[in-house]
This record gives C-alpha cells, structure tokens and sequence, in this order.
C-alpha cells in the first residue's frame, strides 16, 4: 500500500499538482513518441545479483515501462512499480501480461508520496534520483530487506545526458545515506555506454 503525505496548505497542494501535472504529461509525451516496444533488458545490476535478494515483496520506484518489475516477477518475487507517467504504467501491465506474470502498476508522483513502514522485503530503484526519499527507503524496508539502488554519479556529465548536478551523486553519497544499513555490495564505476554510475545492494539488520 501507498500512502500519501499528511497535511500542507491549500496553496501547496495547488503548486505541487500543477508541477506533477506538468511532470507527468512531459513524461507521457516522451513514452508516447517512443511508440510501442519490445520488453527490455533488465537492469545488468539487477541481474546480475538477483539471488541475493530476499524472495518476497518488491517495491520498484519509478519503474518506467516494468522491465525490470517484470523481470523480478518472473523470479518469484510480487512486485508493486510506481511511475509518474500513466503511458508507461499502461505499458508495464500489458508487457506483464504478455509475459505470462502479474505486477500491481500505479501511477503517482514520487515527490508527494509517503511509503509505508516495514512493509517490503525488497525497494529497487534504477537510474532515478530524488533524495528526500532516500531515507524513506529505508523505513520501508521490512529488517533483513534489501534496497538494490543504482543510478548516475557527478563524473557522468562528461559522458552525456543527465548532466544537472541535482540527478548526479556526489562521491560517496549513497554510502553516508545508507549508513544504516549493512552494506552488501558497492560499486562507482563506467558501465558500457559509456555510463557513471553508482551501485548499491544494502540490508536493514533485523533487531537482536
């Protein structure tokens, strides 16, 4: 389940709609102009360790058109994906269902939600940055959950889009964010594309 912010002025709520508006119809045009497509590749991170991840349930923060989502639930795991853009939700459960495998897909907008505490055994988030969820994430996660966490550091903007510094990690970010939690694996390095990214599989010790 997904819940939503407490209590802001009326004057908030209507800025904060009009920016998610905005947000969501820029991002369903870019689905849009993409048309159709075949289900992509998940994530080679995700791949890569997908058997260290506690089977169970799997939160996807903005998941785009499900393909790792997809890939997860071919995996045995119950997956929840949460997008800003309705096309690519659309997208992800009719991917799924020609996949042979049911997700539960939302649309939403990240900047106004508040996630449950203590309730997935898994948060993933690819390539998306929005920093005061962070320590959300790590509410959300069950003890003995893992976040599986990947996306750009600063050093990408010599190699290309995103450049603005606010999507781009600092050296060493995502460690002093997770600082809680055990640290499993970690990397920081240029990936084929060539891409700089960070990469984090982290757990939430269970209580003695």
């Amino acid at each position: 389940m997904i819940l939503f912010a407490g209590q802001i002025t009326a004057a908030a709520i209507g800025r904060r709609r009009g920016k998610a508006v905005d947000e969501r119809e820029r991002w369903n045009a870019r689905y849009a102009a993409q048309g159709e497509r075949a289900l992509a590749a998940p994530n080679a991170f995700l791949r890569a360790h997908l058997a260290m991840l506690p089977k169970g349930t799997v939160l996807e923060l903005a998941m785009g058109e499900g393909h790792n989502a997809i890939f997860l639930a071919q995996h045995g795991f119950s997956v929840t994906g949460v997008d800003i853009s309705d096309v690519a939700v659309a997208r992800a459960l009719r991917l799924a269902d020609i996949t042979g495998v049911t997700i539960e897909a939302r649309q939403a907008d990240l900047s106004t939600l508040t996630l449950p505490v203590d309730t997935y055994d898994v948060v993933a988030c690819f390539h998306y940055l929005q920093r005061n969820l962070l320590p959300q994430i790590v509410d959300a996660l069950r003890p003995g959950g893992m976040v599986i966490y990947e996306t750009f550091s600063r050093e990408q903007a010599q190699h290309g889009h995103p450049t603005n510094p606010a999507y781009l990690l600092q050296p060493n970010e995502l460690l002093q964010t997770f600082q809680a939690l055990r640290i499993r694996v970690y990397r920081d390095v240029v990936v084929e594309g060539p891409q700089a990214v960070v990469s984090l599989i982290a757990e939430k010790i269970s209580p003695l």
